[in-house]
């Protein structure tokens, strides 16, 4: 598969996974993940788009979110309370970490199992 079939196969992750975080479902990054490793299926690629997609996704999410109502009161309260006072940075690294990971686990289960149910082709 080419590079840009990739490339586009990821965007439309992304756009999966953005959707679901306006929407409010914020689980549909692994769904999005999954549609990543069906599509794509080299788990080599697809777990990178995946884990790409959901960190890109959560981090436009997060700066959406910083331009129309600021993070910062909110991030400096949630550090706090993680134990983290004055470092607001860490609980929007850990959000971005959570996007991240839905989006990578997403893109291994679809690539294994399609791995598992497609056979090999020589």
């Amino acid at each position: 598969m080419k590079g840009w079939v990739w490339f586009f196969i990821t965007l439309i992750g992304v756009a999966i996974s953005l959707t679901g975080l306006l929407l409010g479902a914020w689980w549909l990054t692994f769904a999005a993940g999954l549609v990543i490793g069906v599509f794509i299926g080299q788990g080599r690629v697809a777990i990178p788009a995946g884990a790409l997609a959901g960190l890109v996704a959560w981090g436009f999410g997060l700066a959406v979110l910083q331009v129309y109502f600021g993070l910062g009161p909110a991030a400096r309260g949630l550090a706090a309370i993680m134990g983290f006072t004055g470092q607001p940075a860490i609980p929007l690294i850990l959000t971005c970490v959570v996007g991240l990971l839905l989006g990578l686990t997403g893109a291994w289960l679809a690539s294994a199992l399609r791995g598992l149910l497609v056979p090999a082709t020589r």
